[in-house]
């Protein structure tokens, strides 16, 4: 398994397959919101508790530590061998379907950062989130629709079709984003693509104008603007005009000094997507995930059948290679670095993007940090209530237990002194009532429930919530 892999890198003993049942937890007498896991490894999104008790009343974190406690009214699972986690945030995901993120939080993938999609989809499940609706699912954050030319990326492959929204120049901007947050977008995404890597064809695309003024327009509605970019110099472009993270990395060289310094300066993010980025040159690392004796008792014919899609081919190992040493390179400057699948193989193909990104280099902390706490942080959900930001770990009695309280936007005082005009979201992660963590989770068999399915969760402003 991937993070059974991440997980030896940190010193943890190796999660045993019947984790993924939930077998490895004695099941309490009855369902319940107020109980204790014992014993157990803690991975908070930033340390390790290497044995903590974690107690939980009305499905509401209020203590963890190694020497916390266990009151003998709350039913008790022991947690002996297993690890304690975040559910992974999937940084860049594309969702058109509820089943997708019902998918993503089976591998336990339950927030999915969304970069292109449908309005009325979106706002479905926005609104099953706020109504506490979407316990079954990963949560849903969206650009709804991209910044793009007409007939631009990637509306270029249907040259019969008049898509929109889309703009034409600078002036056009301001509108045009405007436009895409009262749609009920929750950042920008810009695509800055030429095709020129992937086709012998180069089409036009978003100038340094446009991506200026789209960028300055996004900034004045407190959001954050991402840009899809696979080529260096339209990288640059992005940065070089108030992009706040690239969502791919790019493929076509090794990044030059002074862009990871810029890069890094600026307190820029980078979503790689690495996964997807090998799918384009090769099946191997589908071929890997099938073969995986840990994850494949649990796959169904979705699952099997998204696996054994060809690769289109139209990247070479090459470009794998340089996208690999690309994201080692930047992390090792301290951009951070997150973790992004892109795929349609909902859930299961983060796992392999995290593999590989600790096969590019990074240590396997700041990979987990990658599909957690920093990614809550790029995207502007801080504070996560899992203590004082400087402690960076569980702590009891962080943020309110009231649900009303979810929608609460990020305290600016709580960012980090050099991220602090980095403009927000404006919303924190909405938890699923359940929250959005999970015991080292634990897809669940194929067609069914696990016996004691858990997950428990960072509930952005108000507080940390469990549920089994």
């Amino acid at each position: 398994m991937r993070t059974r892999t991440l997980l030896r890198g940190l010193g943890f003993a190796a999660l045993l397959t019947s984790v993924f049942a939930a077998a490895s937890f004695a099941a309490p007498p009855a369902r319940t919101n107020s109980f204790v896991v014992s014993n157990v490894r803690v991975f908070d999104g930033e340390t390790v508790i290497p044995l903590a008790n974690v107690v939980v009343r009305q499905g509401v974190i209020v203590a963890v530590g190694p020497n916390v406690r266990i009151p003998s009214s709350l039913p008790v699972i022991d947690g002996t061998g297993s690890t304690l986690l975040p559910g992974f945030i999937d940084s860049h995901g594309h969702s058109y379907f509820r089943r997708e993120l019902e998918r993503s939080a089976r591998w336990g993938v339950t927030t999915l950062m969304d970069m292109l999609s449908r309005r009325g989809y979106v706002t479905r499940m926005k609104n099953e989130q706020a109504r506490g609706q979407a316990s079954d699912r990963a949560d849903l954050f969206s650009t709804i629709s991209a910044a793009t030319l007409p007939e631009g990326y990637p509306y270029n492959f249907t040259p019969n079709q008049v898509e929109r929204p889309t703009l034409s120049s600078a002036a056009e901007a301001e509108d045009f984003v405007n436009a895409r947050f009262d749609d009920g977008a929750d950042y920008l995404k810009l695509m800055i693509e030429d095709m020129s890597v992937t086709t012998p064809v180069t089409i036009p695309t978003l100038d340094a104008a446009m991506i200026q003024a789209l960028t300055d327009a996004t900034h004045a509605r407190g959001k954050i603007a991402v840009a899809h970019a696979i080529k260096q110099p339209l990288a640059e472009l992005a940065v070089d005009h108030g992009v706040d993270a690239l969502v791919h990395i790019f493929v076509d060289q090794p990044a030059s000094p002074a862009f990871v310094a810029k890069v890094a300066a600026r307190e820029r993010f980078v979503v790689p997507t690495l996964s997807v980025i090998e799918w384009f040159a090769t099946q191997d690392g589908h071929d890997a995930i099938a073969a995986d004796p840990d994850l494949s008792p649990y796959f169904d014919a979705d699952d099997l059948a998204a696996l054994a899609e060809p690769s289109p081919l139209l990247l070479s190992a090459g470009h794998v290679a340089t996208a690999l040493d690309n994201a080692a390179t930047l992390s090792a400057a301290g951009v951070p670095i997150l973790a992004g699948s892109d795929s349609g193989l909902h859930g299961l193909e983060l796992h392999r993007d995290l593999e590989l990104l600790n096969l590019a280099g990074l240590p396997a902390a700041t990979v987990l940090r990658g599909a957690t706490a920093a990614a809550a942080d790029g995207f502007g959900h801080r504070p996560w209530p899992c203590g004082p930001w400087s402690a960076r770990r569980l702590a009891p009695g962080r943020g309110g237990s009231d649900p009303r309280h979810q929608s609460r936007p990020p305290h600016p005082e709580s960012l980090e002194a050099g991220r602090r005009n980095r403009p927000s979201t404006r919303e924190p992660l909405r938890q699923r009532e359940h929250g959005n963590l999970v015991a080292a989770r634990l897809p669940l068999p194929a067609g069914g429930r696990t016996r004691f399915p858990m997950s428990v969760g960072f509930m952005g402003a108000s507080g940390l919530r469990a549920k089994l």
